[in-house]
């Protein structure tokens, strides 16, 4: 007898959690699952080090990863509200590490001044 798995019935299953992230005030619903698309993004944001070849390429990552994340229009809107690449950089690192384990998990986080310097490979800013 052949075994099958039943992957569509565990993708189902598992689709129902959400974290929901405050931005400017908004809430946004993100299911607690990541597309694989945002640490592909991520990952490859973080090789582009030095700050010149970053500008074009790694902003269109980190939109990619925020589209993948948050759906298209909410990360239009998010974008829209008054972030900086930056920030939207960091918002996008902060969930994935909510969603992936790697972040600690408390009731509301909020960020802080020290959180907005960027900290993905290749960022200078000085504290």
């Amino acid at each position: 007898m052949a075994k099958v798995l039943e992957f569509d019935q565990f993708l189902s299953e598992a689709a129902g959690e959400t974290l929901t992230v405050r931005v400017r005030g908004k809430a946004y619903e993100v299911p607690c699952r990541i597309p694989a698309i945002v640490p592909l993004m991520m990952a490859r944001a973080s090789k582009l080090a030095d700050q010149s070849s970053r500008s074009a390429a790694y902003s269109e990552m980190i939109f990619s990863a925020a589209d993948a994340l948050f759906g298209c229009e909410a990360a239009t809107e998010i974008c829209a509200s008054g972030l900086y690449v930056e920030d939207l950089a960091l918002l996008v690192q902060k969930v994935f590490g909510l969603i992936n384990g790697t972040q600690e998990d408390g009731e509301s986080e909020e960020l802080t001044d020290e959180d907005s310097r960027s900290s993905l490979p290749g960022d200078s800013a000085k504290k």
